[in-house]
């Protein structure tokens, strides 16, 4: 998935800020975090990254991919300690 830009606002830094991240994490997460995309479950507009913030927690970020401008708009991000989030990244990765 490419990834052109991020769309921020004082709405969704607040999100982040909530669950102890920040936009700098998510960017990170996106850019060099080694992520897995996945289609949201419940939602046909958005998608799941799981990966890793530079702090080497491993997070999922619920995010909108505007397919013809590349950009997106982070909902929600947080660092996840569910067995299932990790399986399906060890899955899709392989390890």
């Amino acid at each position: 998935m490419l990834i052109l830009g991020i769309d921020w606002d004082e709405t969704n830094r607040e999100k982040l800020d909530l669950h102890d991240l920040d936009p700098d994490d998510v960017e990170f997460l996106f850019d060099e975090g080694d992520p897995v995309f996945l289609e949201h479950p419940r939602s046909a507009e958005r998608y799941i990254a799981l990966g890793f913030v530079p702090d080497e927690r491993f997070a999922l970020v619920v995010f909108q991919y505007d397919k013809e401008t590349r950009w997106v708009r982070v909902v929600t991000a947080y660092e996840t300690t569910s067995e299932t989030w990790w399986k399906r990244y060890a899955k899709t990765k392989g390890i």
